[in-house]
C-alpha cells in the first residue's frame, strides 16, 4: 500500500514539474477537473470512460480513425496471445473507454481497457495511455480473471470491473450498479455464441 502511495506521490511530483511553466494559471487550474486540466495542458480530450460523451473536436476524430486500424491489430494480437475472443476485447474497450486511449474514469482507471493503475504497474508497464501497453495489460488481466473464475465470463468481467476478492466474497456478481452495468453492456454487445467462449 505504501509502495503504491509512494508511486502516486512520485507521479504527482513529476506532473507538477511538467506543468511548472504554467504557474501563472495556477489559481485557474485548481478549479478544474483532472480531465479539463489534461485537455488544457495537452489539447487532447480525456473522456470519463463509460459515462463519457464523444469528443466534438474534429482533429480528435481524425486521430481516432487513424488509430483505429492500429488498435484493431493490437486487439487481435493480444487477444490471440491470451486466448481471448477478439470480439470480447473490442466490446470491453467500447464499453469501458468508448475507444478513447486517453480515457480516465472516476475511479482512476486508465486508457482503452480502463486498466487499474495497480494492475498496470504490477505487470511492469509504464504508460497506460499507450494503446499497445494498455491492451497488453488489459488482455493479460482479463485472461487472469477468466482463469480465476473457471471460465465464467460474467464473473470474470465483474472481477475485471471491481476486483477478484469482491467477486469471491459475494460468490459471483457483486451487488454494485456500476459493475452490473459494465458486465451487462459488455455481454449485451456479444452474440450468444461469443458469450460461451
Amino acid at each position: 500500500m505504501l509502495e503504491n502511495m509512494n508511486r502516486i506521490l512520485e507521479r504527482i511530483d513529476g506532473l507538477h514539474q511538467s506543468f511548472k511553466g504554467m504557474a501563472h494559471k495556477r489559481g485557474h487550474r485548481q478549479q478544474q477537473t483532472f480531465a479539463a486540466a489534461m485537455l488544457e495542458a495537452t489539447k487532447t480530450p480525456v473522456s470519463l470512460g463509460i459515462n463519457a460523451s464523444p469528443a466534438s473536436n474534429p482533429d480528435t476524430t481524425v486521430i481516432a480513425s487513424d488509430l483505429k486500424a492500429d488498435v484493431d491489430k493490437l486487439v487481435e494480437k493480444y487477444s490471440k496471445e491470451h486466448n481471448l475472443s477478439v470480439q470480447l476485447v473490442k466490446q470491453l474497450i467500447a464499453v469501458a473507454s468508448d475507444n478513447n486511449p486517453q480515457a480516465v474514469d472516476q475511479q482512476g482507471n486508465l486508457g482503452l481497457m480502463q486498466v487499474k493503475p495497480e494492475i498496470f504497474s504490477k505487470l511492469g508497464y509504464q504508460n497506460p495511455f499507450d494503446p499497445e501497453q494498455n491492451i497488453k495489460a488489459g488482455t493479460a488481466h482479463l485472461a487472469d480473471m477468466l482463469n480465476r473464475n473457471g471460465g465464467n465470463l460474467s464473473n470474470a468481467l465483474a472481477a475485471y470491473s471491481s476486483d477478484p476478492a469482491t467477486v469471491k466474497r459475494f460468490g459471483g456478481m457483486p451487488p454494485f450498479q456500476s459493475t452490473q452495468t459494465f458486465v451487462s453492456q459488455v455481454l449485451g454487445g456479444l452474440g450468444d455464441d461469443k458469450k460461451r467462449e
